[in-house]
């Protein structure tokens, strides 16, 4: 055994990250263990109130990215901090910097929009990934902005490009405090296009990732911005959303 071996097999270990116990050597790249990626696969086809599709099919949005002018919002699974194994991959990306994970998150979110066959092609030629910014005092504190990372890994699944076009502004308030009016309001201020937001995206179908999204206001305020930009659509996508029957 060499010394890489030695330390791949043995210093270097991996937690899944719906329990966090130790996953076996041959599980390595794995983001679960097998009984948590079978619960996992559980949730993704818990069906949607609103449209009663399986939430991994379930194209729904919330009015805020309706009246945004998305074109649609895939998401994989719905999100409920009494559901342990969404929650705690929720908040593993969140704290965690993990390609593996990301990657994960990310192969999930391609086989959603390549099961939707009325979604219009999507090529390196005229798509382009983008994400919704994390906050600043997240940024500081963990060291990632883990939508930006997801995007990444979708970007290299996908082959499709992967741009910053929507910054986010110091000061606001932290948007998991405020009620869905609240949200709105304070989300007019934390967001601004890129310099070079119209050359990236004009006459370009943008995908727009996120990890969770709750009432869509952040994702909305971003997807105005690509639209004003001359975006050719926007297809909203997440890892998980917060269910609602006011989906439409």
């Amino acid at each position: 055994m060499t010394l890489g071996e030695f330390f791949e097999r043995f210093i270097f270990t991996r937690k899944c990250m719906g329990c966090g116990e130790m996953l076996p050597y041959e599980l390595r790249e794995d983001a679960f263990c097998p009984d948590c990626r079978l619960k996992w696969d559980i949730a993704k086809v818990e069906e949607c109130d609103a449209c009663g599709k399986v939430m991994c099919e379930c194209t729904c949005m919330t009015p805020m990215l309706s009246d945004a002018g998305a074109l649609c919002h895939h998401k994989v699974v719905a999100y409920s901090s009494a559901c342990p194994i969404v929650h705690r991959p929720i908040m593993f990306i969140k704290r965690n910097k993990n390609p593996r994970v990301a990657a994960f998150f990310a192969s999930q979110i391609d086989n959603s929009l390549a099961a939707d066959e009325d979604l219009p092609k999507l090529s390196a030629e005229d798509t382009v990934i983008s994400f919704v910014p994390r906050g600043r005092k997240a940024v500081l504190r963990y060291g990632f902005d883990q939508s930006e990372l997801i995007a990444k890994e979708l970007s290299r699944i996908m082959g499709i490009p992967c741009e910053r076009t929507v910054l986010r502004r110091r000061g606001g308030k932290t948007q998991k405090k405020l009620n869905a009016k609240q949200r709105l309001k304070n989300v007019k201020r934390l967001f601004e296009p890129a310099e070079d937001i119209k050359d990236l995206v004009s006459g370009r179908k943008v995908i727009l990732v996120d990890d969770i999204v709750t009432t869509g206001a952040s994702m909305a305020a971003c997807t105005s911005l690509l639209i004003r930009a001359r975006a050719r659509a926007v297809i909203c996508v997440s890892v998980a959303v917060t269910p609602s029957r006011k989906r439409r």
